[in-house]
């Protein structure tokens, strides 16, 4: 009788570092696909014959669903595994692709397949944030989490020259196509993340449905000013109070807003970052229509920008070893105040302004990243810190497309307070904007010194140094 031996095959240690670079890849691929069409929304105004307030929603609305996605795919990632969600928010990015690409003379459907391409591609930079800090520790987890920051610069850089080119000797459609290609990483997804155990979850559904209802409802009312929409804002805003209130499992707990220092500073992000995508979705229409440029060689103007951004946001750490939190949120704020205020006054006489204009811009907001996400988490306790981080990234995703509804509802408007000043009527209204613009920063810089006093007069602990 003969016996067969079989030989044991040694049990594979799991390597967490094989999973990071297609995580990163999709990070990056998705922001690209994101920011790519928010820029190109002039051409979409164009080919479509649509005011800009119109064109805006697919910027604006689906900039409400990338804040409440990250939240609701934060709460699933506790029941789900990383692996399983993942491949459903590629097919679901690619389904809404192919919707807009086949639908791209009709505009409603166009946005449904935006809707649809956002909900799956708001999973990215979520899902490689729980990623690393699951499954690193200590420098290695800095070093991992690092690389999400420089993600979203080069996410910005290329998703602006890639669908700029496109738009320009394509057509802007096309870049839904783009997206197919994630298709390709399925594989490899399959092959390098792990199908982990997971625990039972829970996401608020009502507490996210209500902050939908309350944005949506100002991102509406900004679109021609009907009184109408501001009752879904009000109803929105009391019901979420009385939610987080009463509800323990809610988003969010009441008890956070008894922290003086992270609800003022909430206050502070939300004014701040409704002007950082309000600027960016102005320039390549003020830069057409003022110069004549199209949006490929607009592109090519905002490449130093983003570069200073990347290189001001690398050396945060050496930057604390001069600044405190304080003055470099300062700083951050009076450069960029000073990038829309300067070129507001000479809109169309040089430029070259514009690109000075851009490179202040994105450093003023590398700089203030670090120190403000610090004093806002400065007194949570460390056991809400995720939770509190969480809302802050929500505020910043709500206040984003808020900030690109009434830069479009004032381009839309037409106002002119630099006659004289400015050339043309046109330079002169888009000067103005800009003016705007600057006067939110400086409601934003005032806001923060005013809190900052009177925290410090509270006697609450001050402002902590600028951390990576």
């Amino acid at each position: 009788m003969s016996t067969t031996t079989h030989a044991t095959r040694p049990t594979q240690v799991f390597q967490p570092t094989r999973a990071v670079p297609i995580l990163l890849f999709l990070f990056v691929f998705s922001l690209v696909l994101d920011n790519g069409f928010k820029f190109m929304s002039p051409a979409l105004a164009q080919n479509l014959n649509l005011p800009v307030n119109t064109v805006s929603l697919q910027a604006t609305l689906t900039g409400i669903l990338i804040g409440i996605g990250a939240v609701v795919y934060a709460a699933l990632a506790d029941s789900i595994s990383i692996r399983k969600l993942i491949i459903f928010a590629i097919l679901v990015m690619t389904i809404g692709s192919i919707i807009g690409f086949i639908f791209q003379t009709n505009f409603l459907l166009i946005l449904v397949g935006r809707l649809i391409q956002t909900a799956g591609l708001a999973a990215a930079e979520t899902l490689y944030v729980i990623y690393v800090t699951k499954h690193f520790r200590g420098d290695e987890q800095k070093k991992y989490l690092g690389f999400s920051t420089a993600a979203f610069q080069l996410s910005l850089l290329i998703g602006t020259v890639g669908s700029g080119f496109i738009a320009t000797y394509i057509g802007w459609a096309a870049f839904f196509l783009v997206t197919l290609l994630s298709l390709l990483t399925i594989p490899v997804v399959l092959r390098t993340v792990r199908a982990e155990a997971t625990n039972e979850g829970h996401v608020d559904v009502f507490g996210l449905f209500l902050i939908a209802v309350f944005a949506t409802g100002i991102i509406l009312f900004m679109q021609n000013f009907n009184l109408w929409y501001l009752m879904p804002v009000v109803a929105g805003l009391i019901l979420f109070i009385w939610h987080i209130r009463t509800h323990e499992n809610a988003v969010i707990t009441i008890a956070f807003f008894a922290n003086a220092q992270y609800s003022l500073m909430i206050i502070v992000v939300f004014v701040i970052y409704s002007v950082q995508l309000g600027y960016t979705f102005l320039f390549p229409f003020l830069v057409s229509d003022i110069y004549g440029f199209n949006l490929g060689e607009v592109s090519l103007l905002l490449i130093p920008g983003y570069i200073a951004a990347v290189i001001v946001g690398s050396a945060t750490g050496k930057i604390a070893r001069v600044l405190t939190s304080k003055q470099a949120i300062t700083t951050a704020l009076i450069v960029i105040i000073a990038s829309m205020l300067i070129p507001a006054l000479v809109v169309d006489k040089w430029i070259g302004i514009f690109v000075i204009s851009m490179i202040l811009f994105g450093m003023g907001f590398a700089l203030m990243y670090g120190p403000l996400v610090s004093t806002a988490i400065g007194r949570v306790p460390v056991e809400n810190s995720g939770i509190a981080i969480g809302f802050y990234n929500l505020t910043i995703n709500i206040a984003v497309p808020i900030g690109i509804a009434y830069t479009a509802a004032l381009m839309n408007l037409k106002p002119n307070l630099l006659g004289g000043i400015a050339g043309t009527d046109q330079a002169a209204s888009y000067g103005t904007v800009l003016l705007i613009l600057a006067a939110v920063a400086a409601l934003g810089l005032v806001l923060y010194r005013a809190f900052v006093a009177v925290l410090e007069r509270q006697g609450e602990r001050a402002p902590a140094p600028v951390t990576n």
